[in-house]
């Protein structure tokens, strides 16, 4: 509390010395009085004690043979001694034998019979009372009184501690005042410095550095600290005078400029609306004045009321979020734009708003492109539910067929037709299937062809063969006009089949059962034209460019292509456009549609003549002695598998995972392994090489089984040691002829 009192420094650092050096001294001089007292103290007892016995000691034989007048001699000795008082000798029984008594108002009446033995120390008198002893035998007692100095000499002490006690404070103090000056100086400097920063606002005066210590420190930062604020204050005024020219600029623009601005005075209840805005909207000053209500007038009704609700949850917002809402404005001429409305309002220490301001931005092109994105969007969730419908339509009959084989007594007819049916429905999921992945190859650039010199009429012959389930589940009719000569063209066979199926199972699709469809080919200069024509359900004409887009679907309920996953013409085009053709389609909306592809072709003079084909030979069946080892984890697919090449009449033998299928190897010693690529564990990668590795099983012909179809999974499984790769459901044809040709290479 006092050294808070204290408005100096210097002051308070005075203070603390003398506190500090006072107590310091207070307590030294303490302990010496102490110290002095406790041996003033003994050395008066040890004196006192000693006298008495050097009396005794001289009176024991006038005490043995009770001389009196010897024994008061020998007590007078004691008045050479000033402090003594008075001195007595007691016989044997107690009783006083002989006295000394000083005539002196401080001595005490002897006592007339013999104290207690011991030592009685009083302020300013001692007495002592002791026996004596001759020869192991008390033959009395001593009595000793005395005057002690003791109270005047600590007192005397205390004397000269005070004195010394005082002068070593003033000296100390006077010590302190100068060495203060070095410590205290700099730093009342920096407080008159900081006066004159506070009362003339000049940031450009320093404090001395004076020394090299912590003060020196304090002054240098407070110096630094000092430049500093100068620099701030100096951007601050730039700054303000900045701001001052930038609000001016604003005004300026805000009355002037195009950009599309509002500025809302609720106090006057008035509306500043650029020119830029009404030009936009073409509206003049007269048909769209200065007030709040020109801009409600020409909103979208369904659009005021959220936004009255964003500008009252803006004016009742303590955090100042900035107001943003998005809203249609009615141009002059009736049509309608998206704008975004954007502002902040501006309160009073109350927090009620009495300005805002804020802008208007022309967002119908983003507005458009959300569309877009919403609609394809709802595109891609109506692809999802189409291909969800896609696939269980022919798993419904797989399944239903699978529970009549399962029944006992079923009649062969009937066997046989639902095996079809489920060998039918079986392919479609496998095109569907390689659709969608030909799909995502073409989305990725990464489909490649195998450009070679191909007959056209065989291309077509081959998609026939893959519409035919197609047209004779309809029904339909079909007409086919092949090329005469034949067309040769450059181009993928495997691909351009594709394409031109997709085509024609295209057709048997959205014709009513019992329509007709023609196939037509010619040659048009450097041209092979190939004509798809069905007399179904028909194109509306706004469609006939989007039904190549993907996930192209009609609205429900329109009659045309009321299924389809929306991918199989988006692929066709595509195909097609990969070999430099084009495709248009025509329709008038009813009675059928007609699709027209355009490739080029080779010349003429390069077309090959027809053969004809070599006679088929008779099919031969697989060797019997053959063993084919069939590793997979999906247990069913490794059991019917197996099931379908006993039935062969082979040797078979299943795994269910790497390790196994090399432990079986071991034992069984297969000539031919069916291997799953996708193990757990340890993949069919890792067990080809395996195989490969081991001088016993390198021969081995390793026939890859797998869902992984591209030309890099075929290059990586040819890289680990297979010698075939064969994509997941197996074509069992496929698979029963590379059997059979298997072991004649072998023997080879």
């Amino acid at each position: 509390m006092i050294l808070s009192a204290l408005e100096s420094i210097r002051h308070k650092l005075t203070l603390i010395l003398l506190t500090t050096v006072g107590v310091a001294l207070a307590l030294a001089a303490a302990g010496l009085l102490v110290l002095e007292a406790r041996n003033e103290w003994r050395a008066a007892r040890t004196a006192l004690t000693t006298q008495a016995q050097v009396v005794g000691l001289a009176s024991e034989a006038a005490l043995s043979f009770g001389d009196r007048k010897v024994a008061e001699q020998n007590l007078r000795v004691l008045q050479a001694h000033a402090g003594v008082l008075a001195a007595a000798l007691y016989d044997v029984d107690g009783r006083l034998f002989a006295h000394f008594r000083v005539e002196d108002d401080d001595a005490d009446t002897v006592p007339g019979t013999v104290p207690p033995p011991g030592l009685d120390f009083g302020w300013s008198k001692a007495t002592v009372s002791a026996p004596l002893v001759s020869g192991r035998e008390v033959i009395g007692s001593v009595y000793v009184q005395t005057r002690h100095g003791l109270v005047p000499r600590v007192s005397e002490y205390i004397g000269w501690l005070v004195l010394i006690t005082a002068a070593s404070l003033a000296v100390a103090l006077l010590l302190a005042n100068r060495l203060n000056q070095s410590v205290t100086g700099p730093i009342e400097e920096v407080s008159r410095v900081a006066r004159a920063v506070l009362e003339q606002g000049s940031f450009d005066v320093r404090a001395t550095k004076r020394t090299q210590d912590e003060v020196g420190q304090l002054v240098d930062a407070f110096n630094a600290m000092l430049e500093e604020l100068g620099k701030r204050a100096r951007v601050l005024q730039e700054a303000n005078a900045a701001l001052g020219a930038s609000e001016a600029r604003y005004q300026l623009a805000a009355r002037g400029s195009s950009a599309g601005l509002w500025d809302w005075d609720m106090q006057a209840g008035t509306m500043f609306h650029s020119p830029r805005l009404k030009a936009l909207l073409g509206y003049s000053e007269e048909e769209f004045p200065d007030l709040p209500d020109s801009l409600t007038r020409i909103m979208h009704p369904d659009d005021r009321g959220p936004v009255d609700a964003a500008l009252q949850a803006h004016l009742a917002d303590p955090d100042r979020t900035p107001y943003q809402a998005e809203c249609r404005l009615r141009e002059k001429d009736g049509r309608w734009r998206w704008f975004l409305v954007t502002g902040t309002a501006q309160k009073d220490a109350l927090g009620r708003a009495y300005r805002m301001a804020g802008s208007l931005v022309d967002i119908s092109e983003r507005k458009e492109s959300e569309l877009l994105l919403q609609r394809s969007n709802d595109a891609k969730d109506e692809f999802l539910a189409t291909l969800a419908h896609e696939l269980r339509n022919p798993l419904a009959p797989l399944r239903t067929g699978v529970q009549i084989l399962r029944r006992s007594g079923v009649a062969p007819a009937v066997q046989q037709r639902t095996l079809e049916t489920m060998d039918r429905q079986l392919t479609h999921m496998v095109r569907l299937v390689d659709d969608l992945l030909d799909i995502s190859r073409i989305s990725s650039g990464k489909i490649k062809l195998e450009m070679t010199r191909t007959s056209l009429r065989s291309v077509l012959v081959t998609a026939l063969e893959l519409a035919r389930p197609a047209m004779d589940a309809a029904g339909h009719a079909l007409q086919t006009e092949l090329p005469e000569p034949d067309i040769e063209v450059e181009g993928d066979a495997t691909r351009l089949a594709q394409a031109f199926g997709n085509l024609l199972n295209n057709a048997a699709k959205y014709t009513p059962p019992g329509g007709q469809v023609r196939l037509r080919a010619w040659r048009d200069g450097d041209l092979g034209i190939v004509e798809v024509q069905d007399n179904g359900v028909g194109i509306a004409p706004d469609m006939l460019d989007k039904v190549f887009e993907l996930f192209a679907q009609v609205a429900p309920g329109s009659g045309q292509l009321s299924s389809g996953l929306g991918i199989g013409l988006y692929l066709v085009r595509n195909l097609v456009e990969l070999h430099g053709g084009t495709i248009v389609a025509r329709s008038t909306g009813t009675g059928g549609s007609t699709f027209r592809v355009a490739i080029p072709c080779l010349p003429a003079a390069h077309a090959a003549p027809p053969t004809d084909a070599a006679p088929a030979t008779p099919a031969s069946a697989p060797a019997p002695d053959l063993r084919v080892l069939v590793v997979d984890d999906n247990v069913d697919a490794a059991e019917t598998l197996s099931a379908f090449l006993g039935m062969l009449g082979l040797e078979v033998h299943s795994a269910h995972s790497g390790p196994a299928a090399l432990q079986a190897a071991e034992s069984f010693d297969p000539d031919v392994v069916l291997l799953d690529i996708g193990l757990p564990g340890m993949d069919g990668y890792e067990v080809a090489r395996a195989f490969r590795a081991n001088p016993r099983m390198a021969q081995v012909h390793l026939i890859a089984l797998t869902g992984w179809g591209s030309e890099q999974d075929r290059r990586r499984a040819a890289e680990a040691g297979f010698d075939h790769h064969l994509t997941k459901p197996v074509d069992l044809g496929q698979l029963e002829e590379m059997l059979r040709q298997l072991p004649l290479a072998r023997r080879a």
